[in-house]
């Protein structure tokens, strides 16, 4: 099974302007300060809250990076295809984390995939705001025919009506991660834009929430106390986290 996808348009973006290690999130996860690792679990647990994947599922990890999230997704029983236009993220990826429940496949988010049947369930998380709008609404568009009826998708994006401008300044002045806004960042979203544009897609929004605002600055403290603020953040209606989460249903 195949979709296709329109990607005619003048603006398509292939890639970061700036090479991104392999294993980046890996070492993120593993090995960085508390507060990134915690910021990179705290992916994790969005998915174990809103979007769970059931035994035998069938699921996408669109922009699998280092195959982190593709390993959590496994490990929870289900079967992923991984795609990512990374070609040294594949590699340490397949290496990484050998599974027969993983496929990991190099490939731009808004090519066609090869699926092996309907997908019950896509994760994007942080992939969005690396392309143009006409390609998130290219990449929507094709998860839309790729999910069975009643199929969800989960994305996660940086939230530009919060703090995030500000992180991203100061991470970038710091060089404390790879430069993100201009080299990784093109494409932002609000609250209200990451809504309209899901809604333009097709999907039907079930959730729309965010995390990420004082959870990971208290995980040097005690990570046991950052994942109760984190559950705490994300059940909130005020949606003044970092980062952005909406789950997506197909009519």
């Amino acid at each position: 099974m195949t979709n296709d996808v329109d990607t005619s348009g003048a603006n398509r973006r292939t890639g970061d302007t700036i090479a991104i290690d392999g294993s980046y999130q890996y070492k993120a996860l593993t090995a960085g300060n508390p507060v990134q690792r915690f910021w990179h679990l705290s992916k994790q647990l969005v998915i174990d809250r809103f979007l769970p994947p059931g035994p035998g599922d069938y699921v996408m990890d669109v922009g699998c990076g280092s195959g982190v999230i593709s390993n959590h997704l496994a490990g929870r029983g289900a079967s992923v295809l991984a795609v990512d236009g990374n070609a040294s993220a594949i590699a340490f990826a397949r290496e990484q984390f050998p599974s027969e429940n993983i496929r990991f496949v190099h490939g731009l988010v808004d090519e066609s995939f090869d699926v092996e049947r309907p997908v019950d369930s896509i994760y994007c998380l942080e992939v969005i705001e690396h392309i143009y709008h006409d390609q998130v609404l290219n990449m929507l568009g094709a998860f839309h025919g790729l999910l069975k009826p009643g199929g969800h998708a989960l994305l996660t994006t940086p939230n530009y009506a919060s703090l995030w401008p500000v992180i991203e300044f100061a991470c970038d002045k710091l060089q404390k991660t790879a430069t993100m806004r201009g080299d990784q960042h093109v494409c932002r979203f609000t609250p209200r834009r990451l809504r309209d544009t899901c809604a333009q897609a097709g999907f039907e929004i079930e959730r729309l929430t965010s995390f990420c605002f004082l959870a990971p600055w208290i995980a040097p403290l005690s990570e046991g106390f950052a994942r109760r603020v984190h559950e705490l953040e994300a059940s909130l209606p005020v949606r003044a986290g970092s980062i952005l989460l909406v789950v997506l249903r197909k009519r």
